[in-house]
């Protein structure tokens, strides 16, 4: 999606700010503060979720190599994401999501109102999405073990693993008609599987020529399509190409852990946004 496009499609009044120019946490404000690196997989769920919802915030950019003293003053642990509103801080992105999805009932709803499709939106969330994560760290790695590495040598194995939670999201994408995987807009599920699966996508596709996509007769390709041609994931995924670039750098999913990345230097889309 062309640089124009990714703004003029976002509804959502947001801003961004580095927290290395901050001294304390920002005042109390009306709207949510989202404290996240925005390469981070788990903040991008929350990331995509506000989007989705509609929701004003203001993001906070955490350089995860060098986290501000105040921040753990919030979050403890010190991890993103997190998201401040009327004095409390919410942790854990999955939570966090379904925190979002009540608290702002007014926005398109992220957990289906049947309880049908609740339940099988449970199932889920608790088996392939989960699953796919697990076994998608596992296929990055290859032959390394290294948890959230990046190597060669994958196994048959590993990707037979990874393969059998595609085959359950393709088989949810034919039941419900796609293009999502419980019907024609994204839900939770999506949300929490997306940023990870998109890392996958590009790693794999750019360094070892195996296509994820092509799970399920070509279902996961049109569902990662139809889920990149949303704006919310058009403006928080990282550049594709510059991505990869990062992937064959550090060979690490989880480089921005122990390197300085700038808020948006794999963002350059959402530049304008920094105040």
């Amino acid at each position: 999606m062309p640089q124009a496009a990714r703004r003029e499609a976002i509804a959502t009044p947001w801003t961004a700010q580095e927290a290395a120019g901050l001294a304390a946490p920002p005042s109390q404000r009306e709207e949510p503060v989202f404290y996240t690196h925005t390469l981070c997989p788990y903040a991008e769920r929350v990331w995509i979720a506000l989007l989705e919802k509609q929701v004003p915030f203001q993001l906070i950019h955490i350089d995860l190599s060098r986290k501000p003293t105040w921040y753990r003053s919030l979050n403890p642990r010190g991890l993103v994401p997190a998201v401040q509103l009327g004095g409390m801080v919410h942790t854990e992105s999955a939570d966090i999501c379904r925190w979002l999805d009540g608290a702002f009932p007014m926005g398109p709803q992220l957990v289906p109102g049947d309880a049908a499709l609740r339940r099988e939106m449970e199932d889920l969330v608790r088996g392939p999405c989960s699953g796919t994560v697990s076994a998608g760290l596992d296929l990055m790695a290859g032959c390394t073990g290294r948890h959230w590495g990046i190597g060669s040598g994958q196994t048959a194995a590993q990707k037979a693993a990874l393969q059998a939670e595609l085959d359950q999201l393709a088989a949810a994408l034919r039941r419900h008609g796609g293009p999502f995987l419980l019907g024609a807009q994204p839900t939770l599920p999506d949300v929490l599987v997306y940023p990870f699966l998109y890392r996958y996508d590009v790693g794999m596709r750019g360094l070892a020529g195996h296509d994820l996509g092509a799970a399920g007769g070509g279902a996961i390709r049109g569902w990662l399509d139809a889920m990149a041609a949303r704006p919310s994931c058009a403006a928080s995924s990282a550049d594709p190409q510059l991505l990869l670039a990062a992937f064959r750098k550090h060979m690490e999913l989880d480089f921005f852990d122990y390197t300085t990345y700038p808020c948006f230097k794999l963002h350059p889309h959402n530049a304008y946004l920094l105040q």
